[in-house]
Parts: C-alpha cells; structure tokens; sequence
C-alpha cells in the first residue's frame, strides 16, 4: 500500500510517472497494480533513458528528498532489516520526507527492488528521479576579497561569496573520469577541508565517483567535469558519493583546456598533478606536496589530475602553471606502482 494507510490519491501511469489529484484510497489492490506496471512495464526502458535515476540507499535517497535538486518521480521501499539497524525512525523519516515532497510512495517487494538497481545495496529504498544537470560555464571570473564570479556559457554570471577565514575557494574539475566508484568518493572527500590551504581546486580524474566524496569531506566549494568525456552522474555515481553529488555545486565546461586558461588570465593558479616516477624529467615548475606553503592563503588554484592510465594530457599540461608530484618514501621502485589511486591521490593532494 502507498506510505500511509490512507494515502488519498488517483494513479496515472503514463511514461513511468505518477501523479496525485482526486482523493481516491490506495488499495493494496491498486499498490500492487502500480509496481507491476512502473517496475515491469517501464524499468527496463527508464534504465536505458539518461535522464532517469533509480537511486538506491540511505545515504543518498535521503539528502535526494532533503535538498531537491532533481525531480523526484516516485519512491519505493521494502521494510528490511536495514532500517532498524540504522535507525527505528529512518523509514518514517524517508516517507515523511517524501510526502513533504509530494512525492507518491509504494510498498515494493525486495525482488522489485533488486530488478530496478540491477541487485546493488537498495537498502529496502529506491527513488525514481531526474538525472542531475550540470551548469554549463566557460571560466571562473576574477576573485575580489569578498566573491566571485562563475560565468555562464549564456552569459549569465553567478556571484559567489568568499569566506572570512583567510583561505580563497577551492573548486574540482573532472575530466576523462570513466569510473563512477572512485568519482563519488573523491565528490565527498573535497567538501571537507581545503588543500593546503587553497581554496579553488580544478582536478582531471578517470575515476568519477570517489572523487565527489573526497571534493566534499576536503572543503571545495565547487566542481566542474567535462560530461563529453567523463561517466555520467549516474546513481552509482550518487551511490559511491554518499549523497555529496545531491549536496555539491557542479558544473560543466565544453573545452576543459579553454576554461583553464581563461581562468588562469583571471588570477587563477593551476597546478597539475603528475606521477612521482614521471617528474625527473619536469621542466623547473614541479612542486613536490612537501614543498606547498598554504597555497590558499594566498591566491585561487586549480589543480588538474589527470587519469590513471595516461595522466594529463598534453594540451591540459600546458596551461598548468606548476607540476604537483606525491613523493613515494618507499626505497625500492616498481614500473608497475608508480603512483596512487586516483582517489587516495586526490585525497593526499586536498590535505
């Protein structure tokens, strides 16, 4: 049955969706009916359609309905032993928030469930909404004591306020990022504490996921990926996110080495990170981590990281200003570990 026992509502499926007007009672007859027909009739083509999000788990079905960001179509939970173990109210909480959200709730099965998030940790919750979109931007504008400016491929400018803690913002930008894990967990990380004392951090990374988790635990106050080449900001994005990617400010550019250098004619400094192995050979702007001096208290940065496999590329190494290296303490080398993960990298590199 709908979420409280006497859920007034008339269900009309059409493309998936479902929306309340006349006060007609749910019956479990009609519940019943619903997932059938949203969770067989439509999953299989909500899946493959880039603009709807099965998003699954506390962590991020929470701050989903909390912040509302995205369009929220319809949420489905099965009571498990999930939610007793987290909490006795969490299931009431997660309903709450969805009926202050008008969002319709159904009582699914957990084989219903587990059909929609393709058997990933559901934890009894899934929310049917809109995939998030990125604000299109073309560079970060020339920093003043008090704000900003972030500029609009339309034009359009939004002024950002700058703390009084002496540090300027520090932001994250993602290029080439093609695992969602490693994304989500970096987009946590980074909202969490800046590095080194900068306070705008632009960073290229292949692992999409764990990167969003990092930018919110170390404290940046924005992040900017290249959708053309990166994963998308998928639920298992959220998912590895821990609901940072519902909380975060993203946003998107269509020429990362444009944005870059415009951003750089601004006042902004870019530092890109490179492996440890390959900086023998750096021209004299390399810069071991050891050798930064709280970079953020004295002007913006952008840090750009590039992938795994092939680190930055040429034309994106080129409008760096500094080469930024972690040292390996570890006396005996190896060719095959050369560097971190891209997710530990960032983390190190945001202390």
């Amino acid at each position: 049955m709908y979420g409280p026992p006497m859920f007034a509502c008339r269900i009309s499926v059409l493309c998936g969706r479902f929306t309340k007007t006349s006060s007609i009672k749910a019956t479990a007859g009609n519940a019943k009916n619903l997932v059938k027909k949203d969770l067989h009739g439509f999953s299989r083509r909500s899946k493959q359609d880039e603009q709807i999000d099965f998003l699954y788990g506390l962590s991020v079905v929470i701050p989903a309905l909390e912040q509302r960001r995205r369009k929220l179509y319809r949420l489905f939970y099965h009571e498990v032993i999930d939610f007793r173990k987290k909490s006795e109210n969490s299931l009431d909480k997660i309903i709450s928030l969805a009926n202050e959200a008008k969002v319709p709730v159904v009582k699914a099965t957990k084989w219903e469930l587990n059909e929609l998030v393709e058997n990933r940790p559901h934890q009894g919750v899934v929310l049917k909404a809109s995939r998030i979109t990125p604000l299109n931007i073309t560079c970060l504008g020339k920093p003043t004591d008090e704000s900003y400016q972030v500029i609009q491929s339309n034009e359009s400018i939004i002024n950002i306020g700058i703390s009084s803690t002496g540090k300027w913002p520090l932001w994250l930008a993602l290029d080439q990022v093609v695992d969602p894990q490693n994304l989500g967990a970096i987009m946590r990380q980074v909202n969490c504490h800046p590095l080194h004392g900068y306070r705008i951090c632009v960073v290229i990374l292949t692992s999409l996921i764990f990167i969003h988790r990092s930018a919110y635990f170390y404290g940046v106050d924005g992040i900017v990926i290249c959708t053309k080449n990166s994963a998308p900001l998928s639920a298992v994005t959220a998912k590895a996110s821990s609901g940072a990617l519902e909380i975060m400010d993203l946003y998107d550019v269509d020429n990362l080495v444009k944005f870059l250098d415009n951003s750089s004619r601004n006042g902004w400094v870019i530092y890109g990170a490179v492996a440890a192995d390959n900086s023998r050979n750096q021209e004299n702007n390399l810069i071991s981590v050891d050798e930064l001096n709280r970079p953020l208290t004295k002007h913006p940065v952008i840090m750009v990281i590039g992938s795994e496999g092939t680190g930055l590329r040429s034309n994106v190494a080129s409008v760096c200003n500094h080469k930024l290296y972690i040292p390996s303490y570890n006396t005996k080398k190896s060719r095959h570990i050369d560097s971190l993960n891209v997710n530990a990298a960032t983390a190190v590199l945001l202390q």
